[in-house]
């Protein structure tokens, strides 16, 4: 890989890892999916989602839930920690703020994520999220 071709791809990665967080706030669940491969995994700290269905099905939770209402999402420092022609790790952490009501941090927490070239996009074929302890549920 030379060093234009790591550079395009060290920048597709970052758009990524961006589009999914902007994804979740515009509760566009086939885009949130999109982010994904077919069969890319999903793993948080409430279950697993495997496959682009199951992916989508829990967004749509979240959404109707009322876990994400008036929330904006924000990715904080993100870095690749290795890369090559086809696949590639990452690590992310990112912040939730309330935005509707009374403005504050809702959460934080790191993303650790497999990253994987198909048909020349990259995509997100594993990703584990890590919710920091201060977090509660009906924050």
């Amino acid at each position: 890989m030379n060093l234009h071709e790591n550079f395009q791809d060290r920048v597709a990665i970052t758009e990524l890892l961006n589009n999914y967080i902007l994804s979740i706030d515009s509760h566009n669940n086939e885009q949130f999916a999109d982010n994904f491969t077919i069969d890319g995994v999903y793993d948080s700290p409430w279950g697993v989602a495997s496959g682009r269905e199951a992916i989508i099905g829990n967004i749509a939770y979240w959404h109707s839930s009322g876990i994400t209402k008036g929330k904006r999402h924000f990715m904080g420092a993100s870095r690749i920690t290795e890369l090559n022609a086809d696949t590639a790790s990452a690590e992310s952490n990112y912040w939730i703020a309330e935005a509707e009501i009374t403005p504050g941090i809702v959460a934080t927490g790191f993303y650790i994520d497999r990253l994987k070239k198909v048909n020349d996009v990259w995509k997100i074929s594993h990703r584990k999220q890590v919710v920091d302890s201060s977090f509660k549920m009906n924050s």
